[in-house]
Order: structure tokens, then sequence, then C-alpha cells
């Protein structure tokens, strides 16, 4: 379970699933690279994060969707997701300087699988761990992206590693961070990389309470950033999946995301509920409509998760000691309760 739920809280109306993760969702695996190395100005603590979704993507595209809160972020991908409503690649999450490597590492990846492929289009979603880690080293090669991939599992870890080793969120301690809600006969799964925030602007979890002298004031404070990938086996068409992505803004907000001038907020949602097949021209589909209840079910249960997902992360989080041994205390609230 996941580190929000182990602490005894909940939040929203509907149930997690039995780990309380992304994976919840059925295929879906996730896997971490963790970097930590050296002290002093040279220290690093990065790493990557990957998204595996089940099946070929190449060959058989998921339906996907996204939205772009604020867009002072380095993705990689996002235009080719927006036009086309397709994921054809796992996804990944980094570092900001490490966008390129990773997206050579899927590049890799898929050709060593599809040596006929002529374009492919690489998803990489990036927060900038600066402030805890010498990002201008480049520490992240391609290997630590393919080692990320090949980690991936229906059992993960959350805090700080692989993509969440170095970053900082509403004055304390982030990480990576995951939630899942079950809606009828579908699983709804997110997984947050939390960034952003000042202390003032945190909204602690229901039960819980943050004391205000406890958080840490980070230089970069008008900056940082929040990506948010969500996976559900609901078979949404692409613009149903975007509108998901909008209420995943939804639910970051209910945690005090401020979405500053300086942001990348990103959210991109995709199902497995159906494929693409590369070359088909026709796909017969029951898809869920619009104005069903199902659908209002999913938009709330996506914003709950979102919201979970961000305080995990922060639940998760331990204490690390980064460039020039700049600490940033972890979240230990108490219950109010």
């Amino acid at each position: 379970m996941n580190a929000f739920r182990s602490a005894g809280l909940s939040l929203g109306r509907f149930p997690p699933g039995a780990r309380g993760m992304m994976t919840d969702v059925p295929g879906v695996l996730v896997g971490h690279c963790t970097i930590v190395h050296g002290e002093g100005e040279g220290a690093v603590r990065t790493g990557v994060t990957a998204i595996l979704p089940p099946g070929d993507p190449y060959a058989e595209p998921l339906p996907a969707g996204a939205f772009v809160l604020h867009g002072h972020g380095k993705a990689a991908g996002l235009w080719q997701l927006l036009h086309l409503g397709e994921l054809e690649t796992p996804i990944f999450l980094t570092n900001t300087l490490a966008v390129p490597r990773c997206a050579d590492a899927l590049l890799t990846w898929t050709l060593a699988r599809h040596p006929e492929a002529r374009s492919v289009n690489p998803v990489v979603l990036e927060c900038n761990d600066g402030y805890l880690s010498a990002i201008e080293t480049r520490p992240v090669a391609e290997d630590d992206a393919l080692a990320a991939l090949g980690s991936a599992g229906e059992e993960f870890a959350e805090g700080c590693v692989g993509a969440g080793t170095g970053m900082v969120a509403f004055g304390f301690k982030s990480g990576i961070g995951t939630a899942s809600r079950v809606v009828g006969p579908f699983a709804v799964g997110a997984l947050a990389l939390p960034n952003m925030g000042r202390q003032e602007d945190f909204v602690p979890p229901p039960g819980r309470e943050v004391g205000r002298a406890a958080g840490h004031a980070r230089e970069q404070a008008t900056g940082g950033s929040l990506v948010v990938v969500l996976a559900t086996d609901a078979p949404l068409l692409p613009a149903q999946l975007a509108r998901l992505a909008r209420r995943m803004a939804l639910g970051a907000a209910r945690t005090g995301a401020p979405a500053t001038a300086g942001s990348g907020d990103f959210f991109v949602a995709f199902s497995t509920g159906w494929r693409i097949l590369r070359g088909t021209e026709r796909i017969q589909v029951g898809f869920i409509a619009d104005r069903s209840q199902t659908m209002g079910d999913l938009y709330r249960a996506v914003a709950e998760a979102t919201a979970e997902a961000i305080y995990s992360a922060l639940l998760a989080a331990t204490p690390l000691i980064g460039r020039d041994g700049r600490g940033v205390p972890p979240l230990s609230p108490r219950r109010t309760t």
C-alpha cells in the first residue's frame, strides 16, 4: 500500500485498488533507476522513473490525452500525443537536462523491437532537481534510463527514488508518489512527481496538521514543477482522456499546488482499455458515454488519486543531503483527530 494509506489516511469517495498504486491498472509496470553519488558542490541526487504500459506500445499504440496547466517545462513528445491522441512508447520521468538522453533511450528500446521504424515519438517529462543535485553535470546516461525500464514491476518504491530523488515540494523533501481508485469495473492509477510550492501554499491531508516552522524555504521558491501521469483500463477516447487530465489539475489544487509563472505543470493520461493498431483503418470499441454517471465518477476519482499521489510522495520521502550540504526536511505530520 502507498505511504498515504500506510499512514492511516484516507481521502475522497472512491476506494483505492489492492495496492493503492498506479499498477492497480492491470498490465502497467513502474521502475526506477536512482543515481546518488558525490558530496559538496558536485553531489548528484537524481534518477529516472519509467512507466511501462502493457503490450507493444509501438505496434499497438494506446489512446492518450494531456493537459498543460503551465508550460514552463521541457517535455518531449507531448505535441504528437496531443494531436494524434496516441502513446507509442513507455513514459520516462527525469530531471530537466536529462530529457534528451532519456528520449534516446526510448528510441533505442523501440528500434530494438522494431528496426523497421522510421518515426518514433518518445514521451519524457521532467522536473528540475538542481537545488539538491548537480544537474549541470548531466549524470543521467541512456543506460540509466534503460535500467529503469528493466526494473519495472507491479511493486515499486515511493519517495526519494528514481526521478523523485532530488525533488522538493512545499518546502519539504518530495519524491515519487502514487495512488489508485476503483470505479465500478475500472481502475485508475496515478503517479506524481511534485517539485513545486512554498510552505505557505501547502494544504495538509485530511486528518493531519503540519508545523509551519518545520518546512524549508528553498531558494527556487518562485519556480518548481509538477508532473502527474494517469493510467486507466476504462475504454476512453483521446478527448475523454484529455478531460481526465484536466481533472488531475483539480486534484493538484487540493494540495495547494500553485502553478506559478516559472512552473511546468504537465498532466498525461492513457488508457489500456483498447489499442490503436498501427495501420488499421477502422476500430470498433464500446466506449463510455460522455454524459454517463461512469464518466462523472471517473472525473472525481482522478482528482482524488492525483491529490493522494502528491501527498504520498511527501509522506514517503526521507531525509537527504544534497549539493553544497543542502538538506530539506521530510513531512512529518501529526494526527489532529
